[in-house]
C-alpha cells in the first residue's frame, strides 16, 4: 500500500505547469504547490495592478507573461538609459522569452537592484525571489514618475512666466521703471562726497589709522581706535586720540569744486585748521543728537504700527466674540424650545400609546381607516379647490377678453373676427398638412411587412413551391408517358411493316425452290436483326435498371427516398420506352 502511494502518478499538492520545449511545443511538467509562493504570487500581481499595470488583472494571461510584462513596464517607467531592446508582446517564442528574461536580469544589475535574481528563477516562476524585485521596481518607478511630474510642472510654470505675465507684475515693473530715475537722483544727491585730500601719507602704516584717515577725508571722524599696544601702554586714551586727530587734520587740505567740475587743492593755514578743529566737536555732537532723535522717532513709529494693528485685531475679536455669544444664546433658546417640544411630543405619544393599548383593536382599525379616508378626502378636496381656482382664473381671463372685445367698435370687431378666421384657416391648413404627412408615413409603415406578414408570405411561398413542384413532376410524368407511347407506336409500326413485308415475300417466295431459299435466308437475317435489336434494348434496360437501383440506394442513405413509380419515371424517362421495346421484340 505504501509503495503504491509513493510511486503513484497523481501526488497530493502537485499541479501540472505549462512549459515549452525547444520546438515551441507545450510540455506538461509537475510543479508542487507552496502556500508562501502562492501568497507572494497574488501579492506580486496586486502590487503591479496598484502601480498601474492592469494587464496583470487579465485571467487569460499566464503568470510568466504577467511577471515579465510588469518588469518591462516598470523599467520603462523608471526611464533608465540602457542599450537593450526590452520590447514585450504576447506572441513571443520560448527562445525570445528566454532572451528577454536574460536582458531584464542584466538591466537589473546595471540599475543596482539590491535583490539578486536569476533568469531560471523568472522562468520557473519562483515568486519568493521575484516578489522583492517587483517591489523595488514598483517603488523606484513610482518615485521616478512623481519626480518627473514635479519637473514637468516646474518646466510648465517657467514656460508660462517666460511667455505670459500677470497684470500685477506688469504694474510693478511699470512702477519700478518710473521710480528708478528718482531713486538714482536721490542716491546721487545723498551719496558720499570727499571734502579733504591728503597732503602726504601718514607715518603709521596701521590699518586702523588708514581707515580713520579715509573717514576724515569724507567728513566723518569715525569711532575712537587705538593704533597699537605700545601707544596704549605709553599714553592715555584721551591724549592719544587728540594727538592722532591733530596729526590727521594737519595732513588734510580742503577740496573745492569749480564750475568745470575739476577739483582744486586748497592748503589750510593754522588759523583755518584751528577753527576746523573747534567746529568739528560741535558738528559731531549735533550729528549724534540728530541721529539719536531720528532713531527714537523711528523706533516710536515702528512700535505705533504694531500697536494700531493690535488694537484693530482686539476690536475685531471683541466684535466676533459678542456675535458668537449672541449666536450661542440663540442656539440655547432654540435648543430649549426643541427640548420642550420633544418632551410635549413624548408625553402625547405616551398618552396615545396608553389609549391605544386600552382601546378595542377593531375600533382602532376602523378609526385608522376613517382617518386615512379623511386624509384622502382632504387631499382630493385641496386638489379640487386648486383645479377650481385654475378654471376660475381661465374663465376670468376669457371674460376679460370678451368684455374687451365687446367694448370695441364694429370695425375693430370685424377686423378681429377676420383675423381669427384667417388664423383658424391657417391652423386648419397646417393640421391638414400634418395629417397628410401622418397618412403618408402610415402608408409607408403599412408597406413594410411585419413579422406576422413575413411569416404568412413565407408559408404561402412554400405552398406555391410545393404546388409548382407537384405540377412539374406531373408534367414530367406526362412527357414520359407520351415518349413511352410514342416509342411503343413506332415499334408497333415497324412490327406491322415487317409482318406485311413477310406476308408479301412469302407469297412470292413459295412459287419456286430458289425463291423459297432466298425467302428463308432473308427471314433468318430478319430474325437475327430482331434478336440483335432485342439484345441491345435489353442491355440498355439492364443499365438503366442498375443506375436506378444505385440512385435509389443513395436516396435511401440520404433519407430522401422517392416512391418507386414516380421516382423511377421522373429520374429515368427512358425506362418505360426500353421496357416497351423489349416487349415488342419478344412478341416478334
Amino acid at each position: 500500500m505504501a509503495n503504491r502511494d509513493v510511486f503513484s502518478k497523481i501526488l497530493p499538492n502537485v499541479k501540472l505547469g505549462t512549459r515549452y520545449d525547444e520546438d515551441g511545443r507545450e510540455v506538461q511538467v509537475e510543479r508542487r504547490e507552496d502556500s508562501d509562493a502562492t501568497a507572494k504570487e497574488q501579492d506580486t500581481f496586486d502590487i503591479l495592478v496598484a502601480a498601474g499595470y492592469y494587464r496583470a488583472r487579465i485571467k487569460g494571461l499566464s503568470a510568466f507573461d504577467k511577471v515579465v510584462g510588469g518588469m518591462t513596464w516598470c523599467i520603462e517607467c523608471y526611464d533608465y538609459d540602457v542599450d537593450v531592446d526590452l520590447l514585450f508582446h504576447e506572441s513571443l517564442s520560448i527562445g525570445q522569452k528566454i532572451a528577454l528574461v536574460e536582458k531584464i536580469v542584466a538591466v537589473l544589475i546595471d540599475m543596482k537592484c539590491p535583490h539578486s535574481l536569476e533568469p531560471h528563477q523568472v522562468q520557473g516562476l519562483e515568486f519568493l525571489a521575484i516578489h522583492p524585485v517587483i517591489q523595488w521596481l514598483v517603488k523606484t518607478s513610482v518615485e521616478n514618475r512623481a519626480e518627473r511630474g514635479q519637473r514637468l510642472k516646474r518646466f510648465a510654470i517657467g514656460q508660462f512666466h517666460n511667455h505670459y505675465q500677470y497684470k500685477s507684475d506688469k504694474d510693478n515693473l511699470t512702477k519700478i521703471r518710473l521710480a528708478s530715475t528718482n531713486i538714482k537722483a536721490i542716491q546721487d544727491l545723498y551719496g558720499p562726497r570727499r571734502q579733504y585730500e591728503r597732503q602726504e601719507a601718514p607715518d603709521d602704516d596701521d590699518d586702523v589709522s588708514r581707515v580713520r584717515l579715509t573717514l576724515l577725508e569724507y567728513g566723518d571722524p569715525g569711532p575712537t581706535f587705538r593704533s597699537s599696544g605700545e601707544r596704549k601702554a605709553d599714553r592715555g586714551p584721551g591724549e592719544k586720540d587728540e594727538h592722532d586727530l591733530e596729526e590727521y587734520l594737519r595732513s588734510l587740505s580742503l577740496i573745492k569744486d569749480d564750475p568745470t567740475g575739476t577739483q582744486k587743492r586748497i592748503d589750510l593755514d593754522p588759523t583755518a585748521l584751528q577753527e576746523l578743529q573747534q567746529h568739528y566737536p560741535e558738528f559731531k555732537l549735533e550729528m549724534d543728537t540728530d541721529a539719536q532723535e531720528l532713531k527714537s522717532q523711528n523706533q516710536q513709529k515702528r512700535l505705533e504700527a504694531p500697536k494700531i494693528a493690535m488694537e484693530h485685531k482686539i476690536r475685531r475679536y471683541c466684535k466676533e466674540n459678542e456675535q458668537l455669544k449672541d449666536a450661542e444664546n440663540e442656539q440655547k433658546e432654540k435648543t430649549m424650545e426643541v427640548e420642550d417640544q420633544l418632551n410635549t411630543l413624548n408625553t402625547e405619544l405616551k398618552a396615545h400609546k396608553d389609549t391605544q393599548d386600552k382601546a378595542d383593536p377593531k375600533l382602532l382599525e376602523k378609526i385608522q381607516s376613517l382617518l386615512q379616508q379623511h386624509e384622502e378626502l382632504k387631499k382630493s378636496e385641496a386638489e379640487f379647490k386648486e383645479s377650481c381656482r385654475t378654471d376660475l382664473a381661465n374663465l376670468q381671463l376669457q371674460i376679460d377678453d370678451l368684455e374687451a372685445f365687446s367694448a370695441q367698435d364694429a370695425e375693430a370687431q370685424a377686423a378681429a373676427l377676420a383675423g381669427e378666421e384667417q388664423r383658424l384657416k391657417e391652423l386648419r391648413l397646417q393640421l391638414a398638412k400634418r395629417n397628410r404627412g401622418i397618412v403618408a408615413i402610415e402608408r409607408k409603415l403599412d408597406a413594410i411587412p411585419d413579422r406576422t406578414e413575413l411569416a404568412q408570405y413565407q408559408r404561402r411561398f412554400h405552398e406555391l413551391h410545393n404546388e409548382m413542384s407537384g405540377k412539374h413532376l406531373e408534367t414530367k410524368q406526362y412527357y414520359t408517358l407520351y415518349n413511352t407511347l410514342n416509342d411503343k407506336k413506332r415499334y408497333m409500326e415497324k412490327e406491322l411493316a415487317l409482318l406485311n413485308s413477310i406476308c408479301e415475300a412469302t407469297n412470292e417466295g413459295m412459287m419456286s425452290p430458289h425463291g423459297r431459299e432466298d425467302f428463308i435466308r432473308q427471314f433468318e437475317s430478319i430474325v437475327d436483326g430482331v434478336k440483335s435489336a432485342q439484345d441491345k434494348v435489353r442491355h440498355k434496360y439492364n443499365e438503366e435498371r442498375i443506375s436506378r437501383r444505385a440512385e435509389r440506394g443513395a436516396a435511401i442513405a440520404a433519407g430522401t427516398a422517392a416512391p418507386v413509380c414516380s421516382g423511377c419515371q421522373a429520374a429515368n424517362p427512358r425506362v418505360p420506352a426500353l421496357r416497351a421495346a423489349a416487349t415488342a421484340a419478344q412478341v416478334n
